[in-house]
């Protein structure tokens, strides 16, 4: 009898085989998707393509629109995935009104800033400009001339005291108070002199005059400062002078 090799049984392939073989192709077809990837992003990356636009810039006041453009503006041309956040700091960390700053991209061409400014705290007016001053006496933006009138937005107090203006030391140490309290506090002052580090006052837009003294105790002295300020009593309201020096013991008179 012979046997017909067509009509031969197929064993079936061991489960075992099969399993490997599955598994081996998924691998492959992980490796081949992995590697289609790499290739985007690497095109994403070092693509003349994709060349960086637009730059939205959030978040500035003090620093113009135009300083930011101008520091940033070498950044433009460049592949935008490769711009980051660092590149973007290295060139505004220069400006003292920068606190922070971060940055994101949106495909295909723009790059968002956003900047954290310094709080101006003071302003000084010198031959016809306007200089204000964050609390860490740096000068953050200075309007010159016919610029003056957007100071006003800021309702900084002003420092002009001689001493204050000649002296490093008693300069730093009101801009230090000034630091210290609220901005809705700052807002209602007129102006901050002092002769001496230990000798601090604050005038207030509706006339009245603050003691502050030395910068020690500051935010207990903020805090009383600006609880007096909210007071509807007749001893804050009618008083001349309102001494804090003391933060525990504040006196009127």
């Amino acid at each position: 009898m012979t046997v017909d090799s067509e009509a031969a049984l197929e064993f079936p392939e061991p489960e075992a085989v099969g399993a490997r073989r599955r598994r081996r192709r998924s691998l492959m077809a992980l490796a081949a998707a992995f590697l289609g990837l790499l290739a985007v992003v690497a095109t994403i990356y070092f693509s003349p393509l994709l060349p960086l636009r637009t730059i939205e810039v959030h978040g500035n006041e003090l620093l113009t629109d135009q300083q930011a453009d101008e520091l940033l503006a070498d950044l433009y041309g460049q592949p935008i995935a490769q711009v980051g956040s660092g590149a973007v700091h290295e060139r505004l960390r220069g400006e003292n009104v920068v606190a922070e700053v971060s940055s994101r991209i949106e495909l295909p061409e723009t790059l968002h800033v956003e900047v954290v400014e310094h709080p101006p705290v003071a302003e000084v007016h010198r031959d016809g400009d306007v200089l204000l001053y964050s609390d860490h006496g740096e000068v953050i933006r200075t309007f010159a001339g016919a610029e003056q009138l957007e100071a006003e937005d800021y309702a900084t107090p002003e420092i002009s005291s001689e001493a204050a203006l000649e002296d490093e030391a008693v300069f730093g140490t009101i801009v230090s108070v000034l630091g210290e309290l609220p901005p809705d506090a700052r807002s209602q002052l007129d102006s901050a002199t002092a002769d001496s580090i230990d000798s601090v006052q604050l005038q207030l837009a509706d006339g009245r005059t603050v003691v502050w003294g030395s910068d020690d105790r500051g935010e207990e002295k903020a805090v009383v400062l600006q609880a007096i300020l909210g007071s509807p009593e007749e001893a804050f309201q009618g008083a001349d002078i309102i001494d804090i020096s003391t933060p525990s013991t504040p006196v009127t008179r």
